[in-house]
C-alpha cells in the first residue's frame, strides 16, 4: 500500500482529502505543519507528499527546500495544493511551481477529488 503524507493546516479539508485517498487504497498520514512532516520523514519516508503552500511556521516551498538538503528525502515526490490559484489561473496547475530549478505539480483549491487522484496515481507509479 502506497503511503501518502498530507500536509494541510485546514483540518476539514485534510479530513475530506484523507477519506477520499483511503477509499482509493492509499495509506494516509496527516500533518498540520511542515516541520512535523519533515521530522517524521527522517524516520519513515512516504511515497508522496501532498503539501499546502501556505502553512503556519514554515511554508510548503521552504519545506521542499529543507527536504532537498537530504539525499534520501529529496527523492520523495511532492504535489503542491494551494488556494493561491483559482479557476482563472488554471495555467499554474499545468506549469507547476518551480523551486530551485525543479518544477512541482500544483493543484488549486478547491480541487476535484478525481483530479487529485489522477495526479496522485501518476506520482506514485
Amino acid at each position: 500500500m502506497r503511503k501518502i503524507w498530507l500536509v494541510e493546516d485546514d483540518r476539514n479539508l485534510a479530513d475530506l482529502t484523507k477519506i477520499a485517498l483511503v477509499k482509493n487504497g492509499y495509506e494516509v498520514r496527516v500533518f498540520h505543519t511542515a516541520l512535523n512532516a519533515i521530522e517524521e520523514a527522517k524516520h519513515q519516508m512516504p511515497d508522496l507528499i501532498l503539501m499546502d503552500i501556505m502553512l503556519p511556521e514554515f511554508s510548503g516551498p521552504e519545506a521542499v527546500k529543507e527536504l532537498r538538503k537530504d539525499v534520501h528525502l529529496a527523492k520523495i515526490p511532492v504535489i503542491f495544493l494551494t488556494g493561491l490559484i483559482g479557476s482563472q489561473e488554471e495555467d499554474i496547475e499545468h506549469k507547476g511551481i518551480n523551486i530551485e530549478g525543479i518544477t512541482y505539480k500544483t493543484l488549486g483549491k478547491p480541487y476535484e477529488i478525481k483530479r487529485l487522484l489522477e495526479l496522485v496515481k501518476s506520482a506514485v507509479r
